[in-house]
């Protein structure tokens, strides 16, 4: 059993790691930007959205800081995650640490190959703040990573 365990985090990392990918090429193939599909689950649309920046296109006219940044940023969590890794214990933060490095891994790689992230996951709703706003997978593995991160200090 330890041996299964000792595996597992390296699996989930690739796991979400190319199932956004996976999603964003799907998406860059098949959608035109501004192009919205239903999903079976109301309320939950598919669009292909283009974002240069961070966080609602912030900086988007400053892609040489953007990508710095993003780069210095992921050597920076994966520090984290080496020195996390050497630590006993600490399984629900290192469980966290997962997520949110495969979400900015994802992001990262597009940023840096791609010039822009692609964002694919969309909400409609009576707020038309609300109903623009789109994320990807990354996003959500990236704030879900950050709250079991949190929860395990």
């Amino acid at each position: 059993m330890k041996k299964l365990s000792k595996k597992l985090p390296g699996g989930l990392f690739l796991l979400l790691v190319c199932s956004d990918m996976g999603a964003k090429q799907y998406i860059e193939d098949t959608f035109t930007p501004g192009a919205e599909k239903e999903t079976i689950i109301d309320g939950l649309v598919l669009r292909k959205v283009y974002n240069k920046g961070f966080l609602l296109n912030t900086l988007e006219d400053q892609p040489k800081l953007v990508k710095a940044a993003s780069a210095a940023a992921g050597l920076g969590v994966a520090a984290y995650d080496v020195w996390l890794c050497l630590r006993p214990g600490h399984r629900v933060k290192k469980l966290g640490m997962i997520f949110l490095s495969a979400g900015a891994l994802s992001n990262i790689y597009d940023r840096l190959a791609r010039g822009k992230v692609i964002d694919y996951i969309g909400v409609k709703c009576r707020s038309k703040k609300i109903s623009r706003l789109t994320a990807n997978l990354a996003d959500v593995y990236a704030v879900i990573g950050g709250v079991l991160a949190g929860i395990g200090l």
